[in-house]
């Protein structure tokens, strides 16, 4: 069969995976930098024939962005980067193969090169939607390919869109025409053959959406026909005009597609080939399903132009270069697509099961979040009862404080109240012990408590014994710290004066204190047994770091901005890191980014330097925002290595300005929503899904 497209689906690659674009780019352009002379590739070129808006790229290995402008020539290893209402039009300059880049796309141009007598051209879409109009490849050893984050399309002349969900990573391509191969990636390695259901032909008039998340690896279940509607509310007025003007094209393309289905009928082949949802046994099967092929071009156009994404004078002026009438777009009362046109009943029975399937696992899925609703409201509960009671014992020992003063301070004399008072003025600055936690006896060193058995002179208990950890350590929750505590008392493990874990102890038999949950940082925590109210000496715990981002409000308001900060805390020279990415969110009528999406390097922080890049992309829905910060160190040639970057106490990340929307409010809710930090080799250093959220002031 004419015309085939390869596309692979990358095999559990999370949503919203463009914010790793920096790492996987800049290793891209490691490997050409670096490429040896017996590899030596001849350079290709793609020009800029049509933009409009804000349009920037930057240039292999730099970090600065530039405008794009009409006639540019970009090469391998550029980058494109498209703002709101705005478009590029690109043209490959020794093919003449067009891609069409809509708003809010990143797209990266990994190959464009000539080598073995072949002429390679890839890009990487990782976010936005875009059309391809690649002409048939002359030679064998030519190829196109356009990834994205959960798929990688190889082209052998065709036209197709796609669009990649900025909040879920989803890829949906579709296929005006051609044929489209997708295949799940590290299949071979999963010990799948070619001929199993983990591969799928996707025909003209249809699509296949691809995603990192559902319990079924039966691509065939993710193939249907198109859903126009829905393509042209995803997909950009310029990608949908794209789309309009090369109708012409797609057309005749079609024509070869039914001529080679057609003859395949008159054969006795009813299924395409062995991936297809199609099969056709009857001469009807086939003309559904070539009437499906003419049918999705109205509907789209109808969708494009009902969304207000294309006029009505775009469609007429496609028509009037139309000359068989039965072949014109109808906008105004197509024929409606038969979605069951040829689908092959084996097919539309795996449909079923993966239906029953994913309704299980989307069930699962309501029920881990409405869990986790419950428990965050518990939490809210049991924070609010802790705070209560803190007040509450600040209260009582602010009042019986102030008492015994007053009892005491009557039995001085003048001249003494003046000077208990004067020094009393002097500690006044001095931090007073949290009330809920400090022993009523305060702890007098006997030098004679070691040991997790028997008592001391002045009848306190011994001091617990630690068993780890003994040295300087790296940890994450929960953190435990093992000890021996004599039997009969309490062992509390303190962050200061607060208690952050407790167990009671067992004489000679170990004991594991489990420690809430720690915000990242370094913590020097003590240990103490206590028996009733009396407690024994404190035992210092070697410092404990864990890992993480931080954040906090920065800077208060000011000329209608204000400051958060990410802080990278816990980090030591142990723990190196090469990429660093983080989700913000908060509600879109409150806040608001406006500043640029490439970030301009700041003394102090942590990518501060010739070698990193670092961005800031907000991407936003009816109600809310994400903001989404990635930043990377990077190799060019010339550099030499760059070592992975290393800490040593809390660094700034980023400080982020943002906007306020409703200065009326007086303050606005931010969540930390996802934080994944990886090493040179991609390996996760530390990534975390728990919601840290803070209240900001907006006054």
């Amino acid at each position: 069969m004419a015309n085939a497209v390869r596309f692979n689906r990358r095999k559990q690659r999370p949503a919203l995976a463009w914010v790793l674009v920096f790492a996987m780019l800049f290793q891209g352009i490691v490997a050409v930098a670096l490429a040896s002379p017996a590899n030596a590739k001849s350079s290709r070129s793609a020009a800029v024939v049509e933009v409009t808006g804000e349009v920037t790229y930057k240039k292999s290995g730099g970090s600065r962005s530039y405008a794009v402008y009409q006639d540019l020539n970009l090469n391998q290893g550029d980058s494109i980067v498209t703002g709101p209402s705005s478009s590029v039009v690109l043209r490959v300059v020794d093919r003449e193969d067009e891609i069409t880049i809509g708003e809010n796309s990143e797209v990266y141009i990994s190959d464009l090169v000539e080598k073995n007598g072949g002429k390679k051209t890839k890009v990487k879409s990782w976010a936005g939607s875009l059309w391809a109009k690649v002409k048939s490849l002359i030679g064998s050893e030519d190829e196109f390919e356009v990834e994205t984050p959960t798929a990688v399309m190889g082209v052998r002349g065709t036209n197709f869109m796609t669009s990649v969900s900025g909040k879920t990573g989803e890829t949906t391509m579709a296929v005006a025409a051609g044929i489209v191969s997708a295949s799940e990636a590290g299949s071979a390695a999963d010990g799948r053959k070619t001929q199993d259901a983990g591969i799928v032909s996707v025909y003209p008039a249809q699509q296949v959406k691809l995603n990192s998340s559902g319990p079924t690896n039966d691509l065939r279940t993710r193939a249907e026909y198109a859903d126009p509607k829905a393509l042209a509310e995803a997909a950009d007025e310029k990608v949908l005009s794209s789309f309009m003007k090369n109708i012409g094209n797609i057309q005749t393309e079609q024509d070869k597609m039914k001529a080679q289905l057609k003859e395949n009928l008159d054969k006795g082949v009813g299924k395409p080939d062995g991936h297809s949802i199609l099969k056709l046994t009857t001469p009807t099967d086939l003309e559904a399903v070539q009437n499906n092929f003419d049918r999705f071009l109205s509907h789209l156009a109808k969708s494009a132009v009902d969304a207000g994404k294309l006029t009505q004078k775009a469609v007429d002026d496609a028509n009037a270069n139309i000359d068989d009438p039965s072949r014109k777009l109808d906008i105004h009362h197509p024929p409606a697509i038969d979605k069951h046109a040829g689908i092959d009943p084996e097919v539309e029975q795996l449909k079923k099961q993966a239906e029953h399937k994913n309704s299980a696992f989307e069930q699962e899925q309501r029920e881990l979040r409405e869990t986790q609703t419950r428990l965050a409201t518990l939490l809210d509960r049991i924070e609010a009862d802790r705070q209560r009671i803190l007040d509450q014992n600040r209260k009582a020992v602010a009042e019986a404080d102030q008492k015994a003063t007053e009892q005491y301070t009557s039995t001085l004399s003048a001249d003494e109240k003046k000077r208990f008072e004067e020094s009393q003025r002097k500690n006044a600055n001095q931090p007073a012990p949290d009330p809920s936690s400090r022993p009523t006896s305060p702890p007098v060193d006997s030098g004679s408590d070691s040991g997790s058995g028997g008592g001391s002179t002045d009848d306190r208990p011994s001091a617990p014994v630690l068993i780890s950890p003994t040295a300087e350590t790296t940890l994450r929750n929960p953190v435990q710290i093992k000890l021996k505590a004599a039997a009969g008392t309490t062992v509390r493990v303190l962050n200061g004066t607060e208690e952050v874990g407790r167990a009671d102890g067992l004489g000679d038999s170990e004991v594991t204190v489990t420690l809430r949950a720690l915000q990242p940082g370094t913590y020097n925590l003590t240990a103490q047994t206590y028996r009733e109210s009396t407690a024994s000496v404190p035992v210092s715990i070697p410092p404990i770091h864990i890992l993480g981002v931080g954040l906090a409000q920065a800077d208060g308001l000011k000329d209608g901005k204000i400051g958060l900060a990410l802080t990278m805390k816990g980090f030591t020279p142990a723990t190196p890191f090469y990429s660093v990415e983080a989700h913000l969110l908060y509600d879109k009528a409150a806040l608001d980014y406006r500043g640029p999406a490439d970030l301009a390097p700041v003394p102090g922080t942590v990518f501060y330097g010739a070698q990193s890049a670092e961005t800031l992309r907000q991407v936003s829905d009816a109600a809310r925002s994400e903001l989404i910060y990635a930043a990377t160190a990077f190799e060019t040639q010339g550099s030499g290595v760059i070592n992975p970057i290393q800490l040593s106490g809390d660094t700034l990340l980023v400080n982020i300005p943002l906007s306020v929307v409703d200065l009326a409010a007086g303050s606005a809710k931010v969540d930390l929503g996802y934080v994944k930090i990886i090493d040179k080799q991609g390996n996760t250093v530390y990534e975390s899904k728990e919601i840290q959220s803070i209240s900001v002031g907006t006054k």
